[in-house]
C-alpha cells in the first residue's frame, strides 16, 4: 500500500468507435466472461456492463482459444448472428489491444 497521496495531472480518454458489434454487447460480454477470467466490470453483472477492463493477456490467450477452435466460433457467431468471419473477429480483438492504452495492462471497452 502506498503512503503519498498523488494527484493525477493528465487524465486522458480517447475513443475509438468500432461498430462491428452493434447490438451485441451481452453477446461479447457474456463471451468475454466466460474466457476472460481477470474481467472487471461495472455494475451487477458483466452481461449488463457499460464498461469492461479486459485484461490484455487473456485477450491474446482469447485469440488462441479462438484460433484452436474456429468451428466452435464459427456456430457461436452464427448462433448469436453475428454476421462476420472468424478471422475478422480474430482481427478485431488484436485491433482492440493495438489501440488500447498500452500504458496499461488491460483493455477498457465500453458501450455506448
Amino acid at each position: 500500500m502506498g503512503i503519498r497521496l498523488h494527484v493525477a495531472e493528465v487524465y486522458q480518454v480517447k475513443h475509438h468507435s468500432r461498430d462491428y458489434f452493434n447490438n451485441h454487447s451481452a453477446d461479447i460480454n457474456r463471451m468475454l466472461h466466460k474466457y476472460c477470467p481477470n474481467l472487471r466490470w461495472e455494475g451487477e453483472d458483466a452481461e449488463c456492463s457499460s464498461r469492461l477492463e479486459v485484461p490484455r493477456s487473456e485477450l491474446a490467450d482469447l485469440i488462441g482459444k479462438i484460433t484452436n477452435n474456429r468451428e466452435d466460433f464459427e456456430k457461436w457467431l452464427k448462433i448469436h448472428m453475428i454476421d462476420i468471419t472468424v478471422d475478422k473477429f480474430i482481427r478485431y480483438i488484436a485491433e482492440w489491444i493495438a489501440f488500447s492504452d498500452q500504458r496499461n495492462d488491460f483493455v477498457v471497452l465500453t458501450w455506448y
